[in-house]
C-alpha cells in the first residue's frame, strides 16, 4: 500500500530539513556535549514557578565533573523534570491522555482474558504497553510547553473524528477496512498538514506548530486506538471470523487486537510526521511574507483640530 511509505517520505523530510538549517550539527558534531543539552531541554519543560529550580540546576551541572558523573546528574534532572506535575492546561492534556492509554491497555488486556489468547497476544500487549508509556512520556513534554496542550489536544480530537467519520462510527465500521481509495490519502495526508500549518499560522511559530502536530498526534492515535479495541471487545464472538485469524474466534479477537497496534503506532507516525511537514511549510510562508508597511500621516494642525471636531 502506497499510503506505507508516507512516514519514511515524512522522515526523509524531516532530516533533510534539519540538515539544511544546521549543516554542521550533522558534520561536525553539536557543541554542547549531551549532558548540557539534556539539561537545557528539561529546564525548558519547567514552569514559570519553577525557573529558579532550573537555573540552580544548570549551575550544579558546570561543577560535575567526569562524562558518566554528568549524565547521570542529567538524566536524573530529566526525570525530575517529568515527574513532576504540570500545571493548568498542561495538566488537563496529560490526565486526558493517561485516562486513555490506561482505559484502552486494560480494555485490551481485559479482552485478552476473556477470550483465553495465546501468549503471542501477550507479547503484543507489552509492546502496546512500552509504546503507550513512551507516547505519554512525549506528550508530558510537550504539553508542558507554551501554547501547546489545548491546541494539541484539540487538534488530534479534529483527527479523530476526521477518520470516524470517514471510516465509519459504528463499532461494525472500525473492523471493516475502509476500501474508499482517497480516505486514508486525506486522513493521513491532507488533514495532518492543514492541522500543522493551522497551529503555526495561529501561533506565528513554526515550533510551536511542529509540536502542536506532535501532541495531536499522540491524541489522535490513542482516541483511535481506544475506539478501535472498545469496538472489539462489543462485537467478541458475535462478529464474523476472519480467515487471517485462523476461522476461529479467539484467532479472530488477537488479530483484530494487533491491528488495533499497528494502526495506534501508523496513526501517531504519520500525523506527527506529515504535521511536521505543514507546520515547517507554513513557518516558510510566514518568514516569506512581508510586515505591513506603517504609513506616517504628516501632523498638522488643521488635521488635529477636524480630529477634535
Amino acid at each position: 500500500m502506497p499510503l506505507l511509505f508516507v512516514p519514511m517520505v515524512g522522515l526523509l523530510g524531516i532530516l533533510v530539513a534539519l540538515y539544511r538549517r544546521d549543516p554542521r550539527r550533522f558534520l561536525d558534531g553539536p557543541t554542547d556535549d549531551a549532558p548540557a543539552r539534556l539539561m537545557h531541554w528539561a529546564v525548558g519543560l519547567l514552569s514559570a514557578q519553577r525557573a529558579e529550580w532550573g537555573r540552580a540546576m544548570l549551575g550544579e551541572l558546570e561543577h560535575v565533573e567526569g562524562r558518566v558523573r554528568r549524565m547521570r546528574f542529567a538524566l536524573g534532572c530529566v526525570g525530575a523534570a517529568l515527574m513532576l506535575p504540570p500545571w493548568g492546561r498542561a495538566a488537563t492534556a496529560v490526565w486526558a491522555l493517561l485516562v486513555l492509554a490506561v482505559g484502552g491497555i486494560a480494555l485490551d488486556a481485559s479482552t485478552a482474558i476473556t477470550y483465553h489468547l495465546d501468549g503471542g497476544t501477550w507479547v503484543a500487549a507489552a509492546v502496546l504497553t512500552v509504546f503507550v508509556a513512551g507516547c505519554l512520556v512525549g506528550a508530558s513534554a510537550l504539553a508542558r510547553r507554551p501554547g501547546v496542550a489545548a491546541q494539541g489536544l484539540l487538534g488530534g480530537l479534529l483527527v479523530a473524528v476526521t477518520w470516524l467519520a470517514l471510516g465509519g462510527f459504528t463499532v461494525h465500521d472500525r473492523i471493516r477496512p475502509d476500501v474508499v481509495p482517497w480516505h486514508p490519502w486525506v486522513e493521513a495526508v491532507v488533514v495532518p498538514f492543514v492541522l500543522g500549518a493551522a497551529a503555526t499560522a495561529w501561533a506565528r511559530d513554526p515550533v510551536v506548530g511542529k509540536r502542536v502536530a506532535r501532541l495531536a498526534a499522540i491524541t489522535a492515535g490513542l482516541a483511535l486506538y481506544v475506539y478501535s479495541t472498545v469496538a472489539v471487545a462489543v462485537i467478541g464472538a458475535t462478529g464474523p471470523v476472519e480467515e487471517d485469524g485462523g476461522g476461529t474466534i479467539p484467532g479472530t479477537i488477537s488479530d483484530r487486537l494487533g491491528n488495533n497496534l499497528i494502526m495506534l503506532a501508523f496513526t501517531t507516525m504519520v500525523v506527527a510526521t506529515v504535521g511536521w511537514g505543514g507546520a515547517a511549510a507554513a513557518g516558510r510562508l510566514l518568514r516569506r511574507t512581508p510586515a505591513s508597511p506603517v504609513v506616517s500621516v504628516p501632523f498638522s494642525p488643521s488635521s488635529e483640530a477636524n480630529q477634535e471636531a
